[in-house]
């Protein structure tokens, strides 16, 4: 589809150059990270102040292109531009690497050696339950026969340690002699965390690029054995961690954690788009806690962006006593209607990635 505005602005000397640049203060709508961060702008050409503009963009939310051209015509008509056309079509398969000089973030990404799939389990918000999901879906996986590892890359507030029973990790964590960190095991999965590395209340003043640096030599410094699958919980949200860690480790793809309450779902949707706009494919939804407050929102989201509903965990008090606890329900329980719950939804993970569960 393509959109224009015309405007009577007095023309300038426009550049392909200078607009890219303007375009690096759009951000997408809903989330803070720019067009050309997030690797949508495929094309810029200018012609005596007329600009055309084509993003690769895939999203289910009909008002985005508009609000995209109002934004983009807003950056530039001050700028001279004396015609904005911007073009939407759909992602290309690979990245678009910068031009002019510019410094591609993309470009040093790599794939971890021992590692055949990296997956994200993200949310919107936090407090949805998706540490959780992480730990008991792995552990799923693991059950499956799978070589299952687990990042805990929360810089803001990793859990992974007291859900896996290891609050002494920073103790025990070592050092091979190539300089890599060596994971510990928990419930039988090689694991690390941020949280073994930083003092209480650190991270709250981490921006930018402190933050990608950390997580991109985090992300790529562990000595990994060889694994089918490295589920990595991140942050909540759509800031830095995210981009960082797909600009460093090439990702299979991403799971989504939502809750019923409306407010969860509408988080959820703005995470499902930030790893479109990073190419990072949506394996699917899963809704926690579902039946105390509600049930519904999972498959609503899902259907609504075109992914796969995963399943839903039902509400259980137990499983946050067992997280404290350290003993995650697929290991405390592990024929439980929860525990049924999450070896479903591993299932599913496993299918989307390439393997078939054998009865």
């Amino acid at each position: 589809m393509s959109v224009t505005h015309e405007s009577a602005a007095d023309t300038r000397i426009l550049t392909s150059e200078s607009v890219t640049n303007a375009l690096r203060y759009v951000a997408y709508p809903g989330l803070t990270r720019d067009l050309v961060t997030f690797r949508m702008v495929q094309h810029v050409s200018v012609c005596d102040g007329r600009v055309k503009i084509r993003l690769g963009l895939h999203t289910t939310d009909e008002s985005i292109p508009g609000r995209l051209e109002s934004s983009i015509r807003d950056a530039l008509v001050p700028l001279g531009a004396t015609s904005v056309v911007v073009e939407i079509v759909e992602p290309t398969a690979s990245p678009v690497r910068a031009r002019h000089g510019t410094p591609d973030p993309w470009s040093d990404q790599v794939r971890l050696a021992s590692v055949r799939h990296v997956i994200a389990v993200g949310a919107g918000k936090g407090g949805v339950g998706k540490s959780t999901v992480a730990v008991n879906v792995a552990l799923a996986l693991a059950g499956d026969g799978l070589r299952v590892g687990l990042l805990d890359a929360d810089i803001y507030g990793p859990s992974l340690p007291i859900l896996l029973g290891i609050e002494d990790g920073a103790s025990r964590v070592r050092m091979s002699a190539e300089k890599h960190i060596e994971p510990l095991h928990a419930h039988g999965l090689p694991m690390i965390s941020f949280g073994f590395f930083l003092g209480e209340g650190s991270p709250a003043i981490w921006r930018g690029p402190m933050v990608s640096k950390a997580v991109k030599q985090f992300a790529r410094g562990v000595a990994w054995p060889e694994l089918d699958v490295l589920v990595v919980d991140l942050p909540p949200g759509t800031g830095d961690v995210p981009l960082s860690l797909a600009q460093a480790v090439a990702l299979s793809g991403a799971v989504i954690v939502t809750q019923p309450p409306r407010v969860a779902a509408a988080e959820a949707r703005k995470a499902a788009e930030m790893f479109r706009a990073l190419d990072v494919p949506v394996i699917g939804i899963v809704e926690n806690m579902s039946g105390e407050f509600g049930r519904g929102a999972g498959p609503a989201v899902a259907s609504e962006l075109g992914v796969p509903f995963l399943g839903e965990i039902p509400f259980d008090a137990s499983v946050v006593d067992e997280g404290d606890r350290g003993v995650p329900t697929m290991i405390e329980r592990a024929h439980s209607t929860t525990a049924l719950a999450f070896d479903g939804i591993a299932a599913s993970v496993a299918a989307a990635l390439g393997w078939k569960r054998v009865p």
